[in-house]
């Protein structure tokens, strides 16, 4: 399997295929505000909060990937877990819409990748990494935080198991 093959295969079961870990889709699929808003102590992060985070790493990387400027870093990344502002239903579904669009959009950018250009070093970047190490770290953070979300959810008693893995 080709660096290219993993990442695009890391990406699809971070979006939304079904493998060993459920993906982001499924994890976020069927919650009710007070579920994304809830946290079980002030030094949690709610699901808001969570894919708050995951669409600011995501997006920041993409255009890393993409040669845009990418800004500032911010100073602490606990200041990437933002409360979504006068969330309603539509505010979270766009929200979680943003997200899996933007998990899309890397999808659409490693196939129009080649191989080679994995192997490339990341311009401008503070430490020594090429592109497939980090990407494939971003889809590890990913599922990081997707199995927050899950666990969350069954602290709502929100999260149907599978009876068996057959």
């Amino acid at each position: 399997m080709s660096k290219k093959e993993m990442i695009l295969d890391q990406l699809a079961v971070c979006r939304n295929e079904d493998s060993w870990i459920k993906p982001l889709s499924a994890a976020l699929k069927g919650l009710r505000i007070e579920e994304v808003i809830w946290k079980p102590n002030e030094a949690s992060n709610s699901i808001s909060e969570i894919t708050s985070h995951l669409l600011f790493y995501n997006r920041r990387w993409l255009k890393r990937f993409k040669g845009e400027p990418v800004g500032d870093s911010p100073e602490l990344n606990a200041s990437t877990f933002r409360a979504i502002e006068a969330l309603t239903e539509t505010v979270w579904q766009n929200h979680v819409a943003e997200l899996d669009a933007n998990l899309l959009e890397w999808q659409k950018a490693i196939r129009g990748t080649t191989e080679e250009e994995l192997h490339n070093s990341i311009p401008e970047f503070p430490a020594e990494a090429v592109w497939w190490e980090a990407l494939s770290n971003l889809c590890t953070h990913n599922t990081y935080h997707i199995g927050q979300i899950i666990y969350i959810r069954k602290a709502l008693g929100n999260w149907e198991i599978a009876a068996d893995w057959e």
